[in-house]
């Protein structure tokens, strides 16, 4: 178990933080073109140099109707990537826990050690230890904002 109290820049020399999905793949207004816009992005910027890639996510990407969650689209650039660490926000109030032991685990299993779960919100320190109790990889806790290298 790794729970840092740093900002998921700290674990890396060069941070870029990919531009948001607009668009879940069920709305036909930007839809899978703004994913793929995405990959794209954290591909160049693997290419670039990059270590760590930020999925950003509106309210943490808690799943909403029509929009994909930050999970997915983590996952999606996990799978994109080969060499970068990718860190997907985690607001600790909206998920639960199962479903993000879950992903993480299956994260991992297809893409290796490079998922970092960052838990924001209230009841993060607590999320991030139970988290942490089942799945090795790297929790980052706090809500400051990862800011572009």
């Amino acid at each position: 178990m790794s729970i840092t109290t740093e900002r998921p820049v700290a674990l890396a020399d060069h941070t870029v933080v990919l531009d948001p999905v607009r668009h879940g793949l069920v709305d036909p207004v930007g839809g899978s073109r703004d994913l793929d816009a995405m990959l794209d992005e954290a591909r160049e910027a693997e290419e670039a140099g990059a270590t760590t890639v930020v999925v950003p996510a509106a309210n943490a990407g808690a799943p909403e109707p029509r929009h994909w969650p930050a999970t997915a689209q983590a996952l999606a650039v996990l799978l994109a990537t080969t060499r970068v660490r990718v860190v997907v926000p985690i607001r600790a109030r909206v998920w639960d826990l199962e479903a993000v032991v879950r992903f993480a685990t299956s994260a991992t299993g297809l893409a290796g050690d490079r998922l970092v779960v960052h838990v924001v919100g209230a009841g993060a320190e607590s999320f991030a230890r139970r988290l942490g109790e089942r799945w090795p990889g790297t929790v980052v806790l706090g809500d400051t904002e990862p800011a572009a290298a």
